[in-house]
């Protein structure tokens, strides 16, 4: 640009301020008395970056609200509430399966957690959000064959811990009516 013949000192569009106190027509501005000419465009190109700063910040802050209310308008519109709602039903299914699956393992299993570790809860649940109730009980079955060690054993209930002592007793004998009652039968024992 400095070759463009458009673009010389004494063609191109200069700001010559006129009528400034101490400046005539066609001369240079002084500037301050200790700046010069060189003082001057230095405090234009700190002040023009100054607001060139202050521009991108305004609107990088700009973007940023507009991205929000987008955000915001997008969660009102319908399609996203469809969307919503068929994400709340499927959690909705899934946490009813794996109720399912821990009623259908609650008599096979040792622990009926296991059912839920071992089985795909998605592949469970029917269409449109039903439960397949013969499906869970076949997948249960299916755990059960293929890992028997998980099986309840034959013939058992539950664990049997014995009389740990605690609890009524069929020979009880009556409480005593004073506290003095109480302590002859303590040391008399």
């Amino acid at each position: 640009m400095a070759d463009d013949p458009q673009n010389t000192p004494g063609n191109g569009p200069e700001h010559k301020p006129e009528g400034e106190p101490g400046t005539a027509p066609g001369s240079e501005p002084t500037g301050d008395a200790g700046k010069g000419a060189e003082g001057d465009q230095a405090d234009a190109v700190k002040t023009a970056e100054t607001a060139r700063a202050a521009a991108e910040k305004r609107a990088t802050e700009a973007e940023q609200e507009a991205a929000r209310l987008r955000r915001s308008n997008a969660a009102q519109k319908p399609g996203d509430l469809d969307a919503l709602r068929a994400e709340v039903r499927q959690e909705f299914t899934e946490a009813l399966v794996r109720a399912e699956l821990r009623a259908a393992a609650a008599g096979k299993l040792r622990d009926p957690a296991d059912a839920l570790a071992l089985l795909d809860v998605a592949s469970l649940a029917g269409s449109g959000g039903d439960i397949d109730a013969a499906a869970v009980a076949a997948a249960v079955d299916q755990l059960v064959k293929d890992k028997p060690y998980l099986a309840v054993a034959e013939g058992s209930t539950a664990p049997t811990w014995g009389d740990v002592g605690a609890g009524p007793r069929d020979t009880a004998e009556p409480e005593p009516a004073t506290p003095l009652d109480r302590l002859r039968r303590a040391y008399s024992a």
